[in-house]
């Protein structure tokens, strides 16, 4: 028990993303229960019983959770979340618990392979000496921690998570619309396609709650919709008018914007 191998609970822990985390925390010499829709724990009994308590359960129930177990959580632990959208989950923990707060966001999947590949988002919200022990147990097996605000991390997420996920879903809307069979697409597809039809399968082999609270539950994706929506709008207008000059001007301004790094 303390700092140096503290028990860990989590709240969705037989999910994939929950799951990942509980062997990683067991790895770090850390006590892990879990706790899910199946198990005989109950989310109730971890929140009472484990110093740190981790929510890992999908975005649309992540604030009923914790409005559930924030009370049960002891005043000396910890409670943390891991979903993509901080703002309403931090002002959830912050009003609902005695504990220590943070808010997380891994920006990984479980399934990735190299652990220097993995990036990590940190929101401070009440008290140290959990935040020290999370991002020093992060940063020691190669997870880099990016700290931010939660304002901040949604509005980027809006951007990197929101629009993403929008464009890609209506590029396949726009596919499935053509006209064309899968597989007359497939046999004409090009490379870098195919690895624009690898993301959307992927995309669509997963939950669709996922990605509908990511694009309507953020309120940071709607402003960056907007602007792709003009930005659409401007690359039509060249299209439909043949504008080659304001093309080539557009595409050398990205050049410099994407090139400076």
């Amino acid at each position: 028990m303390g700092l140096n191998s503290p028990s860990v609970g989590i709240i969705g822990g037989t999910g994939r993303m929950g799951a990942w985390f509980a062997r990683f925390f067991e790895n770090q010499g850390c006590s892990v229960s879990s706790a899910g829709r199946r198990t005989v724990l109950t989310a109730s009994a971890v929140a009472r019983e484990c110093e740190v308590v981790i929510v890992s359960v999908p975005i649309a129930d992540t604030i009923g959770v914790i409005k559930e177990l924030g009370p049960l959580v002891r005043k000396d632990g910890l409670i943390m979340d891991l979903t993509s959208i901080k703002k309403g989950p931090m002002e959830a923990m912050l009003n609902c618990s005695r504990s220590e707060v943070l808010g997380a966001h891994p920006l990984f999947g479980p399934e990735e392979k190299k652990m220097t590949d993995r990036k990590m988002v940190i929101c401070p919200g009440r008290g140290e000496r959990w935040l020290k022990w999370l991002t020093g147990i992060l940063e020691k097996t190669g997870i880099r921690t990016i700290q931010m605000n939660p304002e901040e991390h949604d509005k980027l997420m809006g951007l990197i998570q929101g629009v993403n996920h929008f464009s890609t879903l209506a590029l396949a809307l726009c596919i499935a619309k053509s006209g064309f069979s899968f597989e007359e697409i497939l046999n004409c597809s090009t490379r870098s396609f195919n690895q624009r039809l690898d993301r959307i399968r992927s995309i669509l082999n997963q939950s669709p709650e996922l990605f509908e609270s990511l694009i309507m539950d953020n309120s940071g994706t709607a402003e960056f919709i907007e602007q792709y929506l003009d930005s659409v709008e401007n690359m039509i207008k060249m299209s439909r008018e043949i504008d080659r000059k304001s093309f080539r001007e557009i595409f050398h301004s990205l050049q410099t914007f994407f090139n400076k790094t």
